[in-house]
């Protein structure tokens, strides 16, 4: 029997517009390493929500077998709209080449506290690429987005 993470906070709080989230949506676990192209395609998906109103979106990591992204409902609540881009995503990668399920059920999950907590958070999102040992420099990496802190 495969195991799915209960989300531990009410369907609610995923709608409040004050509460700013870490979410950490990982690839099924057939899916090893997502290829070029299809990192590609989903990256298009991310890219397309900056200025989108579903959700306000503040960084966003896209790595080869998971997607960080920092984000706060607005017009859509969280749950909805990691349901609704899954679908969207997979379609795209689906005609970028990639055969089978994408993502996951569900996703992980952290409230971010404060502004110094946002900011170490955005700083992990970005750093994911060099941990990984992927790039040198996070500018390097190109599926991973920030929004300026002063903006």
């Amino acid at each position: 029997m495969e195991f799915r993470k209960r989300i531990r906070l009410s369907p609610e709080a995923y709608a409040d517009r004050s509460a700013t989230f870490h979410l950490v949506i990982h690839t099924h676990p057939k899916v090893s390493r997502l290829s070029s192209a299809v990192l590609d395609a989903v990256w298009t998906t991310v890219v397309e929500q900056r200025d989108a109103d579903r959700v306000q979106l503040f960084a966003a990591c896209l790595m080869p077998d998971h997607l960080h992204l920092i984000a706060k409902s607005a017009n859509l609540n969280l749950l909805r709209f990691i349901d609704a881009w899954k679908a969207w995503s997979t379609r795209r990668a689906w005609a970028a080449g990639h055969i089978g399920l994408l993502w996951q059920p569900s996703f992980w999950d952290r409230t971010i506290r404060n502004f110094e907590d946002f900011v170490e958070t955005r700083a992990y999102v970005l750093s994911n690429p060099v941990a990984a040992g992927l790039v040198a420099e996070f500018d390097d990496w190109p599926w991973s987005w920030a929004k300026d802190l002063d903006a």
